[in-house]
């Protein structure tokens, strides 16, 4: 399966109009007709941002829309694919990032996807994208919640995930300093969300 990510920016009473948009379309055969097997959007700060699996090779926007920059893929990890019939949930972690350190970065979400980690917190896929200095984490589990997995992680302090929080600090920054109290306000709102029927 295929990910790309979209970045728009938009106004809040913006936002109902693009969603509609998307929900008419995906009501017809078009999405499928692209190939596309998930459609999410997911708003944060001033960001909106759209996410797309694909069966195959991601082909280019499939519906006129603001989101029209398309995010670098950096690094993915593809874990254990969902069965058929599963549905796994997305959680998305906005930060900034120098995109010189994609390296550092990758290497070091590489290092912890090459253990047991991510399958115990409950990660079944990860994909990093960075687009203008905006950092994006989209991790996908079988539970809906995904940002508690991840405080859970937290709270369980096993030193891999403790390692790689701090190993990251000089790398990755919050998005907005001003509005940041604790993880919790990295994590974007899912606002729609669509899946071909089986």
């Amino acid at each position: 399966m295929q990910t790309a990510v979209a970045l728009g920016r938009s106004e809040p009473d913006g936002i109902a109009h693009i969603r509609d948009s998307y929900a008419a379309f995906d009501a017809t055969r078009g999405a499928r007709s692209a190939g596309l097997l998930r459609r999410q959007l997911f708003g944060y700060h001033d960001l909106l941002v759209h996410i797309r699996d694909f069966d195959g090779e991601a082909p280019g926007p499939d519906l006129e829309s603001p989101l029209d920059a398309e995010a670098t893929l950096f690094y993915q990890w593809d874990g254990r694919p969902a069965a058929a019939g599963e549905v796994l949930h997305s959680t998305v972690i906005v930060n900034r990032m120098d995109p010189a350190v994609i390296p550092e970065v990758s290497a070091l979400f590489a290092e912890l996807d090459a253990t047991d980690f991510p399958h115990r917190m409950g990660t079944r896929r990860r994909r990093l994208f960075s687009l203008d200095g905006v950092y994006f984490h989209l991790q996908d589990f079988a539970e809906t919640d995904g940002y508690r997995l991840i405080d859970r992680a937290w709270k369980e302090a096993d030193p891999r995930f403790i390692k790689i929080c701090r190993e990251l600090e000089p790398l990755v920054s919050v998005y907005d300093p001003a509005t940041w109290r604790s993880t919790a306000d990295q994590v974007a709102t899912r606002l729609y969300r669509w899946e071909t029927p089986a």
